[in-house]
């Protein structure tokens, strides 16, 4: 016994004569893998059954992004350039095998396209600093259009425009927590980071290079120092009843006397603090004359 299936089989004519019609394009598939990205090429595939071919047309916002034959299947590239619906109008041609032949297909549908905001690769900043630091702000945001640096230092709100990528230098001026506010915006989207800097007072430091020295009485000695953590400094010489202003990085320098004497190197911090510290001179001896 024989059974046979098929699909669009009907009578010819009334002598008895049988055979098959052609049978209807039938569409199998039309879709995107993955709701399309804006800006992204994205494929929609297609696959019929029983068709010649077909032709296809994609519109969006009133212009079209593809109108054309394409094979009954077929992968076809698109890029969505709005997050407007994406409209799809895809028809299926017959096979001409006889007069008889079925009318093509239409199939219409539409697509919500879906935006994609831009990403921060790269955000370094300090989570501390001191006040009168330079700090800097790194970012990278490269599918984003512009990146906008918002600032919150206590009452006070700045904003710098920038590049997808750029550097600010951040200088706190008073102690306290500084907020961030990163926004990198995109064609139709943006992306928001924040990052706090915690800013302290530093404490004044001060170096000096051989803070004692001796030396014959007229001898010229010179003093060294390095002071951090300040925003001025000076000498005060006791014996001698004055004061001088002097650099942070600096020195002077001081002919020994014929007695010891002690100097007063203050640094004031940021907050008016202060921190002191001496250096001196002592003179040497070289010899003695006994008298007859």
């Amino acid at each position: 016994m024989v059974n046979v299936s098929a699909t669009g089989w009907v009578p010819q004519d009334a002598r008895g004569s049988w055979g098959f019609a052609p049978a209807r394009p039938r569409l199998l598939l039309c879709a995107f893998a993955e709701q399309p990205i804006v800006g992204v090429l994205n494929t929609l595939e297609v696959k019929t059954r029983h068709a010649a071919g077909a032709s296809l047309r994609i519109r969006q916002d009133g212009a079209d992004l593809f109108d054309g034959d394409i094979p009954p299947n077929a992968e076809v590239g698109i890029v969505p350039l709005t997050p407007a619906e994406l409209a799809v109008s895809l028809t299926l041609e017959p096979r001409r095998a006889s007069t008889a032949a079925p009318a093509r297909v239409i199939h219409n549908f539409r697509v919500q396209p879906k935006v994609v905001a831009p990403v921060f690769s790269k955000i370094d900043v300090a989570r501390q600093g001191f006040v009168g630091d330079s700090l800097p702000v790194v970012w990278e945001a490269l599918a984003a259009t512009s990146v906008t640096l918002h600032i919150e230092d206590g009452g006070e709100r700045t904003e710098h425009a920038g590049t997808p990528a750029g550097v600010f230098m951040l200088r706190p001026t008073r102690p306290g927590p500084i907020l961030l506010r990163l926004a990198a915006q995109g064609p139709f989207a943006a992306t928001v980071e924040t990052r706090t800097v915690q800013v302290a007072t530093p404490a004044p430091r001060i170096e000096i290079e051989h803070p004692v020295q001796a030396g014959a009485p007229g001898t010229a000695v010179a003093f060294h120092w390095r002071v951090s953590g300040a925003r001025e400094a000076f000498v005060e010489a006791p014996e001698r009843g004055e004061t001088y202003g002097v650099g942070l990085d600096g020195g002077m320098v001081v002919d020994i006397e014929a007695t010891a004497e002690e100097f007063h190197l203050v640094a004031v911090g940021v907050d008016g603090s202060r921190r002191t510290e001496r250096f001196s001179t002592i003179p040497r001896l070289l010899g003695c004359l006994d008298e007859p």
